[in-house]
């Protein structure tokens, strides 16, 4: 069975943070995560994903689902102006 987006980001930050009870909703920073594990939590995600997600699309709210619905927001080509 295929992970989920959801499950696949999980997996990333409870590897780079040493934290296997993390839930989807747990705050890396609240968790011993510091800035420069959420850059390796960001290069893990855009790597194992193929999308390109950044710090500042988080809206400041660093846990494992508002990272996973960024990644699913990086992987929706935008629609041009051409298209629509």
């Amino acid at each position: 069975m295929e992970a989920t987006q959801e499950e696949t980001v999980l997996a990333i930050v409870r590897d780079v943070l040493g934290r296997p009870e993390l839930s989807p909703d747990d705050d890396l920073f609240d968790h011993g995560g510091t800035s420069l594990s959420f850059v390796r939590v960001l290069a893990r995600i855009n790597q194992d994903l193929g999308v390109r997600v950044s710090a500042t699309a988080l809206g400041g709210v660093a846990t494992p689902r508002n990272l996973a619905a960024c990644a699913a927001a990086a992987a929706v080509p935008a629609v041009t102006a051409a298209e629509s």
